[in-house]
């Protein structure tokens, strides 16, 4: 039986939105761009912008690689890098201050300046972000001093760090020509603390989660402006009802549903539409009707620990992040975006407890190594809408249908749903995945009565929704001069030509689509295999699913104006570009990213795959390293080019001493197209670790999934030295503790520990580029068929 859901609008009045505490913040840079906020969302160049933010920790990754993983993060949506600055990182020593190598923080923010990558540094004192002792180097926690708080013994070694970090950053800030335009003083400030592994007697023991209130964070304030770090706005975490400053701080928020901290933590209230701008999800020390709602810490995935080992899926993050638009959040920030691998100190590991000692993979999009996952892809969809829609959506109210915001998580028969609008015009979004609970696929039909008319979905019958999914479906919009009255697809982005403009939208498998399109303002409709319904005043059109096909408008002004339904599939894999003097669509096989006017494309094992462009480049395209074949058929929009590499295997004998053990010695040097090669280990056990000459490089506490090791930071080494994978057995039985003189543990039960597969898997890389037609004649590796 299907459900039908109604809802006016008649009644709803717009947004109220005015200046708010952040009103005076903002700036430009030198060349005239600029950020700004009011009290709903903020600003960029003057038009509303609802940026995604993706957290990177500098100092966990190799800097030889940072240019190529923050192009990586750009091609993946994001608008604005994050990254913690920890303290014990740079002065483990008292007064030895390390910024040189992975620690190089100004190295770092060049990359993001030369790739025009805005920053947020997060530079503490306290960080936490799961290193020893929340980032507080072990010398400070010897002292006979109260850390976070207004000790002035305190306060003066927080003003020598703030001051190197000053002076790494001078010159970076954004009103200079930087690319810092935030930075964070402490974190979840008098709501939590890190355990404190400085103590060593007995885990259990947390550092202090601070005192003073909003007068520390002022005092901080006061030192990090006296050293010259005045940036355009300063944030702070709110959540746990954490100290939040009135002015100047913008109050940013978490989100996590696989949690490692709550093992017996319920089905989730993440999944649950509320206003987060008038009601927040829990108690916080600010007025949020004065501030955008904004995200600093949405979870990108989650850090495994020994004792509590979540998976969290893809889908679980593209919901959580449509809930959290849904409810009115106007900024997106991920923790983690990009995952890494802890430093090792001096003294000691840098981990926190319980927690791996190398690895802090936290199965984000972009992993340890730079590790693609699938939920990669789930945001960068997201992001391809909110760059071309956001600045509509932003403005828009959220409105609950009754009882929304108080369903129970582990409701399966209630329609999770809301609307955000403007004036008649908006969106509803859909979410029906919740952890922990088995949602059902779902029959539905939602109505709308709006200021602009009355709105279905779909116009006639009923909607399959299916299980496990999150979407949001437009209504009275107005295209680029098509009045688009309701689809049963969800947008995904705009291309725009000197010819025409292409709206892309994408249908979720089992998702009848369908536009309902206003007559008004259209000369002519041309719907090729499309079905066209005319309804007297308007049109109900169900169009193909696929890049080859569109329903093509002109306008009464003359314009041309193109929609396509993309796959889901297709969606997953598509990007947007300025490439070769041109706004281009891809829809790439492999991940794709752009650097010195090329499109860089990166296959993990395997050596042939394609990427379509929309629209075609004006010059044929080659590449110094592979078989590239062209094909456009007849009408269709895109251009697709098959790239074809010389496959190769990598040489690896691969001994195992115990069941416990296997050695690796790899031969041969990587041909010049193949650019990493990953190590994927499936075993059976508790915990492994990866040695080499000796040294610990990574570990992986078992939670079910597939251990990769990216190898091309150890290359070099690897011609020369075995790799040794280790494994802890995992058990099943029963232990007995007791004391007799000292702790004795006694086991019984079977122990397992296998290996049961280690592959390499090479990752292929080429480069294509344009090259004039005159100079392409004669060009073995370019063909092309139209």
């Amino acid at each position: 039986m299907s459900q039908v859901s109604k809802l006016s609008l008649l009644d709803a009045d717009n947004k109220e939105i005015h200046s708010g505490k952040l009103g005076m913040n903002g700036g430009a840079n030198p060349k005239g761009d600029s950020f700004g906020f009011t009290s709903y969302y903020m600003t960029r160049n003057g038009e509303p912008f609802i940026p995604v933010v993706g957290e990177f920790h500098f100092s966990r990754f190799s800097y030889l690689h940072w240019e190529e993983e923050l192009l990586k993060m750009k091609a993946g949506g994001i608008h604005i890098a994050a990254t913690y600055v920890f303290w014990n990182f740079h002065e483990e020593e008292e007064g030895v201050f390390e910024w040189s190598g992975n620690r190089n923080l100004r190295h770092f923010i060049d990359l993001c300046a030369k790739l025009d990558l805005p920053l947020i540094l997060r530079i503490g004192p306290f960080c936490h972000g799961e290193v020893r002792n929340g980032g507080i180097p072990d010398w400070v926690v010897s002292k006979p001093i109260e850390i976070r708080s207004n000790d002035p013994e305190y306060l003066k070694l927080t003003r020598r760090m703030y001051r190197e970090i000053a002076s790494q950053m001078k010159g970076s800030l954004y009103q200079d020509g930087g690319p810092v335009i935030a930075v964070q003083l402490e974190n979840e400030f008098m709501h939590a603390g890190a355990p404190n592994d400085a103590w060593g007697y007995k885990t259990g023991k947390f550092l202090s989660s601070g005192t003073g209130g909003t007068t520390h964070l002022a005092e901080l304030r006061r030192i990090a402006e006296d050293v010259g770090i005045r940036p355009l706005f300063f944030t702070a975490t709110a959540w746990g009802g954490a100290a939040v400053p009135e002015e100047g701080f913008l109050p940013m928020l978490a989100g996590y549903a696989y949690t490692s901290w709550l093992p017996d933590q319920p089905p989730s209230k993440e999944f649950i539409y509320r206003d987060l701008h008038v009601t927040p999800a829990e108690p916080v020390q600010y007025d949020t009707r004065e501030y955008p709602v904004a995200y600093c810490e949405m979870a990108g995935g989650m850090q495994v620990s020994y004792n509590v080992r979540p998976y969290v899926p893809e889908n679980s993050i593209e919901a959580m992040t449509l809930v959290k638009l849904a409810s009115g959040s106007n900024l997106l920030g991920y923790y983690m975006y990009h995952g890494g691998s802890n430093p090792v100190g001096k003294k000691s590991y840098l981990n926190e407890q319980f927690l791996p000692k190398i690895t802090y993979d936290y199965q984000s999009p972009l992993g340890e190594f730079g590790r693609v996952g699938a939920s990669y892809d789930r945001i960068r969809a997201i992001s391809l809408f909110l760059e071309s829609f956001g600045s509509v959506l932003a403005p828009m109210k959220t409105v609950l249908p009754e009882g929304q915001s108080t369903i129970d998580p582990t409701d399966t028969e209630t329609l999770r749903w809301c609307v955000r609008h403007e004036d008649g015009s908006g969106f509803v979004f859909l979410n029906n995945f919740q952890d922990q609970v088995d949602m059902p696929r779902r029959s539905i039909r939602i109505e709308l009565e709006t200021s602009k008319g009355h709105v279905a979905f779909p116009a006639e019958g009923e909607l399959e929704l299916p299980e496990g999914i999150g979407l949001m479906l437009p209504f009275h919009l107005d295209l680029h001069g098509v009045s688009l009255l309701s689809a049963t697809s969800p947008l995904l982005t705009v291309v725009e030509t000197s010819a025409e403009k292409t709206v892309f939208f994408y249908a979720h498998e089992g998702m009848k689509p369908e536009f309902v399109v206003s007559k008004t303002n259209l000369k002519d409709v041309q719907c090729n295999e499309s079905v066209l319904m005319d309804q007297g005043s308007y049109y109900v059109i169900q169009p193909n699913v696929d890049q080859h096909h569109s329903v093509n408008f002109l306008t009464t002004d003359g314009s041309s104006v193109r929609f396509v339904v993309l796959s889901r599939e297709e969606a997953q894999k598509a990007y947007t570009f300025e490439l070769w003097g041109q706004q281009t669509l891809v829809i790439s096989d492999c991940p794709v990213t752009v650097s010195n006017h090329q499109l860089i494309c990166t296959s993990t094992g395997a050596s042939r795959f394609a990427v379509s462009l929309y629209p075609k480049p004006e010059h044929h395209l080659q590449t110094h390293r592979a078989t590239v074949h062209s094909q456009k058929d007849g009408a269709a929009l895109f251009t697709t080019y098959t790239i074809d590499l010389p496959e190769y295997t990598p040489d690896v004998l691969i001994k195992k001493p115990t069941e416990k053990s296997a050695l690796l010695q790899f031969a041969g040097e990587w041909p010049s197209h193949v650019h990493d090669v990953w190590l994927e280990v499936d075993y059976e056990g508790d915990v492994a670790e990866a040695f080499l000459n000796g040294r610990l490089i990574t570990d992986h506490i078992s939670y079910g999934k597939t251990w990769s090791i990216g190898l091309k930071e150890f290359y070099t080494q690897l011609e020369s030295s075995e790799l040794h994978l280790s494994i802890t057995p995992q058990r099943r039985g029963t232990v007995h503790t007791f004391v007799n003189q000292a702790q004795i543990e006694r086991f019984e039960g079977i122990e397992l520990a296998e290996f049961r597969r280690i592959e390499p898997i090479p990752e292929y890389r080429v480069a294509l580029y344009p090259v004039k037609a005159a100079a392409a004649v004669g060009q073995l590796s370019v063909s092309s068929s139209i």
